[in-house]
């Protein structure tokens, strides 16, 4: 007599789905009431979710799986086989998920937000004044607004620690006054919503640019950089080399070192000890100075390292993508350089160091970024919404501004002929470089691009893990997409 499924006892079974890929999974639970019960238990998600997506270099969550439910478990596994499975596709699609307009304001930053297992976008918006929004994820509805009256904003982070009492730092001008508000989210109680509340009030006139838990990163437009616990006001203070206004781009905590990037530098500090303001505040110089010259956009991030993937140096684990800004102003593309951080590689002297390596400034002889691949892309037009977002698997994504174009009344053998301008738009476009997810390919490639077919873009924030793109215009649209 034949065996079936059903003859086999439940331990045996999950051995089973064990061994199964994700869509064998979904297809065998459809066989029988017994095995769609047990397809759906935790061990079975939990051993999909480790041999599927963390050991094939899937973006994940960064939560231990042992802190979600069986059903989070398997929705979020779900979500992320089918968006590495379009990552890895020949023909990786974009979906178009909301858009929503609002023609009276003007959309200025855009960030994701998550805040204790929630998922949100932050948006400022300035008409007469500033507005901050929290908008649902899906729809791009507004579920909760802040605003302090009659004031502009200059500025914005959001914290990278999800369960932090704060969730986002805005640089507050209100009658000629500069300060900086650390805002928390109130969301414990589903009847009553979401309510955002100031619970600090910093006096100073630098801008926020990172948050991580209690510390706040702040900056001037030339060299200082403050970082500051905002509960206990211990704080120090880094000190870039002397560029006059080197406009500050990002900040990032990584492993007992602090990188602060900005317009023309690029400088790593060993993470001093804070000190109470009393105490007087040394200044902590750059161990590491690197110029990538004049640049029109920089992205860096941490790469993944987890239970699965981990590196046995004690130095950060990072990537950079440079776009640089040539000195042809007629030139028709963009060069996108990516290279990764290594404190540890030692370079004798210039002529050694790879032909892309930007110059550097520091005691050691060390060249700390190596570059690994570089990119073209089509730019002729104005750049107006300059951020660039790089994920810590490798891809990234930014706006391609629309082309120059002749057009009106042009002068030929003495007579005047109207030339039409040629159409052209603005794209959006996603590119993946040498990384996890592109299973160790040296190249980069654009994946997908689309076209915007609205106002202008002014801003863009990403989501690598969830797959997710938020873009926001000057004519007050927001548009979300999802890989």
């Amino acid at each position: 007599m034949p065996l079936s499924l059903d003859a086999l006892n439940d331990d045996i079974l999950i051995y089973i789905f064990a061994a199964l890929s994700i869509p064998d999974i979904l297809i065998l639970r459809q066989v029988s009431r017994r095995l769609s019960l047990l397809s759906r238990q935790y061990a079975v998600w939990y051993n999909a979710c480790k041999s599927e997506i963390l050991h094939d270099d899937i973006p994940f969550p960064k939560s231990p799986l042992t802190s979600l439910t069986t059903k989070d478990l398997e929705r979020q596994t779900l979500r992320a086989y089918k968006l590495g499975t379009n990552w890895r596709s020949s023909n990786t699609k974009l979906y178009h998920v909301a858009e929503v307009a609002n023609k009276s304001e003007s959309i200025e930053e855009i960030k994701f937000l998550t805040h204790r297992e929630q998922h949100w976008v932050v948006t400022t918006s300035r008409g007469i004044w500033s507005d901050l929004y929290l908008r649902d994820c899906d729809t791009l509805q507004v579920v909760a607004q802040w605003s302090p009256g009659k004031a502009l904003f200059n500025g914005m982070a959001v914290n990278t620690d999800h369960d932090s009492d704060a969730a986002i730092a805005i640089a507050v001008q209100r009658n000629g006054v500069m300060s900086v508000e650390i805002l928390s989210l109130s969301h414990d109680d589903p009847t009553s919503g979401v309510e955002i509340q100031s619970v600090a009030t910093l006096n100073t006139c630098h801008k926020p640019i990172a948050l991580r838990g209690d510390l706040v990163a702040l900056c001037d437009h030339d060299s200082e950089t403050l970082i500051l616990n905002w509960k206990t006001q211990e704080q120090c203070l880094l000190k870039s080399p002397e560029t006059r206004k080197d406009k500050p781009l990002h900040v990032i905590f990584a492993e007992g070192s602090i990188f602060v990037v900005r317009a023309r530098s690029t400088c790593v500090f060993t993470e001093p000890r804070m000190l109470s303001q009393g105490n007087g505040l040394p200044i902590t110089l750059p161990y590491v100075f690197v110029s990538f010259g004049w640049v029109d956009g920089v992205a860096l991030a941490l790469r993944p390292s987890t239970q699965f993937h981990t590196t046995s140096s004690s130095q950060p684990s990072l990537s950079i993508l440079v776009r640089t800004k040539g000195d042809d102003p007629w030139r028709l593309e963009d060069q996108f350089k990516f290279s990764t951080f290594n404190a540890t590689q030692n370079s004798t002297s210039p002529s050694t160091s790879h032909p892309d390596a930007p110059s550097i400034d520091n005691d050691t002889g060390t060249f700390p970024f190596t570059p690994v691949s570089r990119l073209y892309s089509p730019h002729h037009g104005p750049l107006r919404c300059s951020d660039m977002v790089l994920g810590p698997y490798g891809t990234a994504v930014w706006v391609q501004p629309a082309d120059w174009a002749m057009a009106g009344l042009l002068s030929e053998n003495g007579y005047l002929n109207y030339i039409p301008a040629a159409p052209s738009k603005e794209t959006l476009v996603v590119a993946i470089f040498p990384g996890p997810l592109n299973r160790g390919s040296p190249e980069a490639c654009i994946k997908v691009s689309f076209e915007n077919n609205g106002f202008a873009w002014s801003c863009l924030d990403y989501d690598e893990e969830r797959g997710l793109i938020a873009l926001g215009s000057n004519f007050g649209g927001l548009t979300m997409f999802r890989l």
